[in-house]
Order: structure tokens, then C-alpha cells, then sequence
């Protein structure tokens, strides 16, 4: 057999591979749509969680030289596909003046297909969201300033939706620019045996960070970052992301109460994220 027969004949099993593919992708397309007809008014509602699991199964299972990244950008864009087959997502970005950067990462994260829209402030996209003219919105990682957008979501728990549902990117391949945000949406984080949690700590007085550690180490929570928020003596608030997942009414939270002597009044959630995966 000749070389040009021999390319010809593994152009002929490409060839027998994507029609197989394709067929797959079609009736995978019709199983969607079954589910979203099986969800009924809860379609059209972003499974994050359910996403993170799936993906770190394909990663998880994956050999070959194909590497791991196109792997996620492949599923991802079948993702965004069935979602707007399920029922419609939109996506409102948080996008300063001449800063995309948001933006761009919504757009790999949500497909080509789906819609994406850009706002300049914060409170612009949590308007959407809560007023439901947006699925879900993209948002900075919470931090500590001096009027953080996160007290949008801690004003007591039960009282907003809105919650943080997922962190991007979700794979952090390497040499990206490392820009990361956070989805919110009026859903609740979904657990998928590797998460990290927001929670939110009101308090009768200021705590150092060191008591705050104590205490959550003593509810078995382990502290990742804390932001303390205290705006009158009266009232602080601090924001703990935790090593866990943390589901609303979480028995922790109020042991977290318990052990302070009253110095923490409450304790609860404002959702959190499946951790992301690494090139590792």
C-alpha cells in the first residue's frame, strides 16, 4: 500500500469517527431536551455543580496526546448548547470601561451561542439577576473593600435568592493571564464532593482574625480567606470562604455560634463553587 493509500484510507476512518460523533451529538441533543421537559419550570436553570462533576469525570479518564484543555473547551461548548436547548440562558457580565476581560472569560466559559451582555457596574448585574432579566450574572471574586458587592447577597440568609453558584475559569490551564470571577445566580450552589463555600459571619463585635480562625477550626471549617467588613462597631460582618461545602442551615454554622459566647449572632451561606481543575 502506497503512502497517498494509506492517508487516504485514515481520512476514511476520520471520516467513519465524525459521523459517529455526530450521531452521538444528535441524540444526546434529544435526551436534553427530554430532561428539559422533565424539569418542567425548573429549566433553563444553570446546573453548575452537575457541569463540574462531568468534567472532572472526562478529565479524570482522559489519555492520549489530545490535551486535557480542548477536552473541557469541547464539553463546555456542548454544555452552553444544551442549556439553551433546556430552556434559554442569558449571561450579564460585570465589564468596567476598556476592561473585557469578564467578559472574555464568560464567553469561553459559555459557548458562542449564548447570549452575553455587559454591564459597567456591579449593582447593574445583580439588578438583572434579581429582577430575572438575566439567567446568571459574572462577578469579581469577593474581596475586603470598603463597600463590597458581597453584602448585596449577606442581607441575612433566606431574605435574596441570589447566590454564588460557580467560580471561573473552571479549568485553570497554564499561562492564562489569571483573571477569575465568580457566577451568581437565584439557584443554589449544588454540592459536588469537592467544593468551597461562602459563608458570612455577623457579630455582636469586632473579631481578630485569629479568634475567627479558632472558632471555625473548632466547627470543623477550615478558613481559606476572610474579609472583614465592619462599617459600625455595632454590626460586623465577616465573609470566610471555606474548605467544604456548606449547605444552608449547616449544623457547623451553629455550633460556630454557640462556641463564641455570643459574640457571633449568626451565621450562614451565600452559596460557594465546585473547585476548579488544574493542568495537574
Amino acid at each position: 500500500m502506497s503512502d497517498m493509500d494509506k492517508l487516504s484510507d485514515l481520512r476514511k476512518q476520520i471520516d467513519e469517527i465524525d459521523i459517529q460523533l455526530h450521531d452521538l451529538l444528535m441524540k444526546r441533543a434529544e435526551v436534553v431536551q427530554a430532561i428539559g421537559t422533565q424539569k418542567g419550570d425548573a429549566a433553563g436553570k444553570l446546573s453548575a455543580g452537575r457541569e463540574a462533576q462531568v468534567l472532572r469525570h472526562m478529565v479524570e479518564r482522559h489519555k492520549g496526546a489530545l490535551p486535557k484543555s480542548a477536552i473541557v473547551r469541547f464539553w463546555r461548548e456542548i454544555f452552553a448548547s444544551a442549556a439553551q436547548l433546556e430552556g434559554e440562558i442569558s449571561v450579564t457580565v460585570h465589564a468596567p470601561e476598556n476592561d473585557n476581560r469578564f467578559y472574555d472569560l464568560s464567553r469561553e466559559h459559555f459557548g458562542m451561542e449564548t447570549p452575553i451582555s455587559s454591564r459597567q457596574t456591579v449593582m447593574s448585574v445583580l439588578r438583572e439577576i434579581t429582577d430575572g432579566q438575566a439567567s446568571v450574572g459574572v462577578l469579581p471574586i469577593p474581596q475586603g473593600e470598603a463597600n463590597p458587592w458581597w453584602l448585596s447577597l449577606a442581607q441575612g440568609e433566606g431574605a435574596t435568592k441570589t447566590r454564588i453558584i460557580a467560580r471561573l475559569p473552571f479549568f485553570n490551564a497554564a499561562g492564562s493571564d489569571g483573571t477569575e470571577a465568580v457566577i451568581v445566580a437565584s439557584s443554589a450552589q449544588e454540592e459536588t464532593g469537592h467544593d468551597r463555600s461562602y459563608v458570612v459571619v455577623e457579630s455582636s463585635e469586632p473579631l481578630s482574625r485569629s479568634t475567627l480562625i479558632d472558632l471555625l477550626e473548632k466547627s470543623s471549617l477550615k478558613p481559606i480567606n476572610i474579609h472583614i467588613h465592619t462599617p459600625d462597631p455595632s454590626v460586623c460582618l465577616q465573609l470566610i470562604e471555606v474548605d467544604d461545602y456548606v449547605a444552608p442551615g449547616d449544623e457547623r454554622l451553629v455550633q460556630l455560634a454557640d462556641l463564641s459566647d455570643q459574640r457571633i449572632t449568626h451565621a450562614w451561606t451565600i452559596g460557594g463553587y465546585a473547585i476548579p481543575l488544574t493542568d495537574a
